[in-house]
């Protein structure tokens, strides 16, 4: 299926109708941070709140410095102790479901 013909607002004036009120918005107006009268945005609490989470997630950082140099300093020193039936078990259970989610 083709779909042809002009895109409104794609270089031109725009014309926003919000309410009722109709208000002519042209390039290089009401840029970021501003708005134009008449227009609002309601966000719900629960989108406020998922923004607040990301800002906190994005404030992490992507290593965890402090546990890398204790780690390296634990495998240099020999201190560093694997459990290899700890492992073996992450392993069987990793598979197993892996085998169970393929199969639906």
């Amino acid at each position: 299926m083709k779909i042809g013909g002009n895109r409104p607002g794609i270089g031109t004036n725009q014309s926003v109708n919000s309410s009722g009120t109709k208000e002519t918005v042209k390039k290089g107006e009401a840029g970021a941070g501003q708005s134009t009268s008449g227009c609002s945005v309601d966000i719900s609490s629960r989108a406020r709140e998922f923004g607040k989470i990301k800002g906190m997630l994005d404030a992490l950082p992507d290593v965890r410095g402090e546990m890398v140099v204790r780690l390296k300093t634990d495998i240099d020193s020999g201190g560093y102790a694997v459990d290899a039936g700890k492992v073996a078990e992450k392993m069987i259970e990793r598979a197993i479901r892996s085998s169970l989610y393929a199969k639906k």
